[in-house]
């Protein structure tokens, strides 16, 4: 009988394969039904057999529910030019065969883990002493701060990128929308009565899901949350539950450095894409699926490729109103969704030395919107004094060799950067801000892990002290932490935003996930300082989003349409 193959193009998302909201279920006829909804249609995937893709395949969330509902739809196997390193990872975790067009999948330690039947049998045989994890068998070489990370972590004098090792985790994170099945798998697999490797080296955070039930009934979000709360209490964990109704203590990547978890040299693992973001302080960290998360809970450590790293080195002297978001999205019209597929980013230059720890934030939280694992920067006096200011614990700096091979290097001159701009529906679509003069808007959002941080409300403000909304705009704004909610008040930053028309709303994930107020309606155009504006991301499918830095957001609020300058 002949295969019925799907073939689709580059950079489908996650959000393309199983849309967010449809997360809070996980029946599996459901995500079955709903797989591809935006891309083919409802249902429609349960005619084929194959999916055949170009580059970067399942880019975006580290959810696991994707390769789940490819699965569950009865799709025996995904071929694609390349696959975004997560959904990788999470494929071969559940069993979903893989095949990249033209090249061998394998290697022996990938290979293992398939022929035990997945990585929780796989390691379930370790604990029983039936297989042993590789060890690096690299001679000496030079390394990059990525690869010294990877081999301290490891336990190996030197690794080389694509060698498979399995690192030691120091933090590993998880949320509302991902703990409460991260933990069910742990015990259904490991015991009921089964223990956390080390229940202080883990943090649950709720962001998610939690506003979700602002904009549609969603008897899941709340399930899902009190799952979380009951797996943390249960276990020890270090637990970061709602403050009020609805209302986060953080979004987890600004909340963890907040509170002191994060530092230079450490291997961290998180239930979610934008863990990338810790690379701002030198630190290894990564986005992980739900299996791994059990496994990491079980075992301690992650098994993952060692990545090439791509070196971008950014010069120049940074335009005054030019901000970390602009940085980012001309990077991403540079090298593309795809432009470092399965790497690791270096940042260096004497831009990144100008920026302040919120702006390198930024920069290292948007690298796997170019299919990054982890975005690095170098640890300096800023890194240091940030990390002082909030932790007394130690930390190793870790720096790249000066003959560390890169497996490409760019480099930016900044001096002339003007404000960008992404055009739907993906974040590479970039132009200059003044080329899109003229787009009118409805809606505009400030807030996420990407663009809620002190620094980007009082970019915020700054920009349109004493103007007023456009009556035709409604302009929402999400403080990322309630820290940086404090600090932005008592700067005056949120009452400036507020006097010009704004609403402030509670800390949370909400809007950028399409998970509460501030989301697109059916068919209207919007401007956000998110990180994603993928179809159906962050509202209606049928929505336009934008992405662009906080300033620029609360400028074309003031007019009515895309700018980044007041009349």
């Amino acid at each position: 009988m002949t295969q019925q193959v799907l073939r689709l193009g580059d950079n489908i998302n996650t959000d393309d394969i199983i849309p967010a909201k449809r997360g809070t279920n996980g029946d599996l006829d459901h995500l079955a039904h709903y797989a591809l909804e935006h891309v083919i249609g409802p249902g429609n995937l349960l005619k084929y057999d194959v999916i055949e893709a170009g580059e970067n395949f399942g880019c975006g969330s580290s959810r696991e529910f994707a390769p789940i509902a490819i699965q569950a739809a009865g799709i025996q196997k995904v071929r694609a030019k390349s696959f975004a390193e997560i959904f990788y990872r999470n494929s071969i975790n559940i069993g979903l065969p893989l095949e990249v067009i033209g090249k061998p999948l394998q290697n022996p330690a990938v290979e293992a883990i398939v022929a035990a039947g997945g990585l929780i049998a796989f390691n379930l045989q370790r604990r029983q002493g039936k297989v042993d994890i590789p060890q690096s068998q690299t001679l000496a070489r030079p390394m990059t701060v990525a690869e010294k990370l990877l081999a301290q972590a490891s336990g190996n004098s030197y690794v080389r990128p694509g060698e498979v090792v399995f690192a030691k985790v120091d933090l590993a994170m998880s949320h509302d929308a991902i703990a409460g099945p991260v933990g069910a798998l742990f015990q259904q697999q490991f015991g009921p009565n089964a223990t956390v490797w080390d229940p202080g080296k883990i943090v649950l955070v709720a962001d998610h899901f939690i506003q979700v039930n602002d904009i549609r009934q969603d008897r899941g979000a709340i399930s899902l949350h009190q799952q979380m709360v009951d797996f943390a209490k249960q276990q020890g964990c270090h637990l970061f539950d709602v403050v009020s109704p609805g209302e986060a203590a953080g979004i987890c990547h600004v909340l963890l450095p907040e509170q002191g978890f994060v530092r230079p040299g450490m291997m961290i693992a998180g239930t979610d894409s934008h863990s990338c973001t810790y690379g701002a302080f030198g630190s290894f960290s990564t986005g992980v699926g739900t299996t791994d998360m059990a496994n990491i809970f079980a075992m301690g450590d992650l098994w993952i490729r060692v990545p090439a790293t791509l070196r971008i080195e950014l010069s120049g002297k940074l335009p005054e109103l030019v901000s970390a978001k602009d940085i980012m999205l001309f990077i991403l019209g540079q090298i593309g969704c795809h432009g470092a597929t399965g790497t690791v980013v270096e940042f260096a230059g004497s831009v990144v030395e100008q920026l302040p720890m919120d702006e390198r934030m930024t920069l290292a939280n948007m690298v796997i919107e170019c299919g990054a694992m982890c975005g690095l920067m170098p640890v300096d006096q800023t890194t240091r004094e940030y990390v002082k200011a909030h932790t007394n614990q130690p930390f190793t700096e870790v720096t790249a060799d000066l003959d560390a091979q890169y497996e490409q290097s760019y480099r930016f001159d900044l001096s002339q950067l003007t404000p960008q701009v992404a055009a739907p529906p993906t974040p590479d679509r970039v132009v200059p801000v003044h080329e899109l003069d003229g787009v009118a808007i409805t809606r505009a959002f400030i807030g996420s892990c990407t663009g809620g941080k002190l620094h980007d409300l009082a970019a915020a403000a700054a920009a349109i002290k004493g103007q007023r909304v456009n009556p035709a705009v409604s302009l929402f704004v999400v403080p990322a932490s309630q820290a940086v909610k404090e600090q932005a008040e008592s700067m005056g930053y949120l009452s400036t935003l507020e006097q010009a028309g704004a609403t402030v709303l509670k800390s949370g994930c909400g809007a950028c996930i399409n998970a509460g107020r501030g989301v697109l309606g059916a068919k209207e155009t919007g401007i956000y300082a998110t990180n994603r504006n993928f179809k159906g991301r962050s509202g209606d499918p049928t929505g336009r989003n934008y992405l662009a830095s906080p300033r620029t957001v609360a400028i074309s609020a003031v007019r009515g349409e895309i700018s980044d300058q007041l009349p």
